[in-house]
Order: C-alpha cells, then structure tokens, then sequence
C-alpha cells in the first residue's frame, strides 16, 4: 500500500510536538537552550512554551499565527481523522518504542496542542511570529539556533528543491547553525532533495553534516541535518 493513499493529507498538516521530543530529535543539551533559538513552521508545537517556561528564549514562526488560538484549534479537529487512519493504516512503517500505539501519540499532540493554546493565549504578540519560508522577518544574526522540524525535506512532494535551497538560505542568514529532522518523506524514504542540498551547502562554503540523534518513529529517520556558517 503506497503511503499517499494511507496518508490523504491535504497539505501541510497542524501536528504539533512536545519538548521532550525536540530535545530527542534536535539531539538537544542545555547549552543548546541558552540563546536565543528560533522554531520554524512550529505550528502548535508546545516547544516555545515549555522551553520559555524553563528559562530558554524561543521565538516561534509559523503562517499559521495568522488565526486566532480556537481556528488553530478547529484546524487540528479537522485534520486529526485522517492523520490518525493514516498512522493505523501505516503502522508497520514506523518504530513505536517512544509512543506505543497511535492512541498514544493522539494524546502527546492533544498535551502540546493544549500547552501550546495557553501559552499562545498569553504571548502571542511576544514569542509568536507570523511568517513562512522562505522569507522570514528577523534581523541577520538574530538567534544563534535555528530548528525545522517535520517540514523540509518530509514534504519534498510539495516543496521543491529550489524552495529547500532558498528556505535554508534564509534560516543561516537568521541563525548561526541551523538543524533539521527528519530527512525522509512522508512515505519514509530518504528526500531525493538531500543529496544536492549537501552537495550545494559544500560548494557555499557552509559547514553541512548528518547528525545521528536519539530518536526513530519513521523507520531509518535517525539523522537530523546540521548546517554552519
């Protein structure tokens, strides 16, 4: 069975996720979270909110900050079904050792998304930026890190390679290193876009390396790409 037809998504999807998973997926350690870092096409991911409350400076980016908390919120609704028939129908592409079963992880997105709403209520004018790539409205320099998680490189279907190597462009123009997870597509293979991104970032002089991280849901996703000037 071809995942397109267990995953009938229209889109970009709002699947947010908690910190505990950045941290396993980034390859995350304190030192990571003590300057300012950027999360981009955060969506609800309830990373900006538990990291800020920890004492860490997020600043999160996403087209969807356009709407207000309860759209965002009607947004997951209507994509949760088929987000979840596709995880049951797919099951046996993914490793399950972090979450059990698509019960579970339905919950851990319910937790960010609820986490992420509360903060989003109280400091959406503050940590919550509406923007997109490959345009972003922050300063040269402005952070030190910056995070693309389940974006790039996973919905290479519908954004092209040109778009990746313009989006990773602008994410090293805002921060000095900058990772992203995971490197396969929606149907688990690696992105045919990987090869020439490294081979590009090599030629720009850009220091470009695949990470192993602590961390596989989709089978053979243990890799995040780190980029730095």
């Amino acid at each position: 069975m071809e995942m397109e037809q267990e995953f009938r998504l229209d889109g970009i999807v709002p699947w947010g996720r908690r910190l505990w998973e950045y941290r396993a997926f980034f390859a995350l350690e304190e030192a990571d979270l003590r300057h300012a870092v950027l999360d981009v096409g955060a969506g609800p991911s309830s990373f900006a909110a538990e990291a800020s409350a920890a004492g860490a400076r997020v600043t999160a980016a996403d087209p969807l900050y356009a709407l207000p908390g309860k759209a965002i919120a009607q947004r997951f609704e209507e994509t949760r079904g088929a987000m979840m028939e596709g995880l049951r129908q797919a099951r046996y592409r993914f490793r399950w050792s972090h979450y059990g079963s698509p019960d579970t992880i339905e919950k851990i997105r319910r937790e960010a998304l609820a986490l992420f709403l509360a903060d989003y209520g109280r400091e959406a004018a503050r940590r919550y930026v509406e923007a997109s790539l490959p345009r972003l409205p922050f300063a040269d320099n402005a952070f030190c890190l910056a995070l693309s998680s389940h974006l790039l490189f996973l919905y290479g279907d519908d954004l092209d390679f040109a778009f990746h190597i313009e989006a990773l462009r602008e994410l090293l123009r805002v921060a000095e290193e900058v990772r992203v997870f995971p490197l396969v597509n929606l149907d688990g293979r690696p992105s045919s876009h990987l090869p020439g991104v490294l081979a590009q970032f090599a030629r720009d002089g850009i220091r470009a390396e695949l990470v192993p991280v602590p961390y596989e849901f989709q089978k053979g996703a243990t890799k995040m790409l780190r980029l730095r000037r």
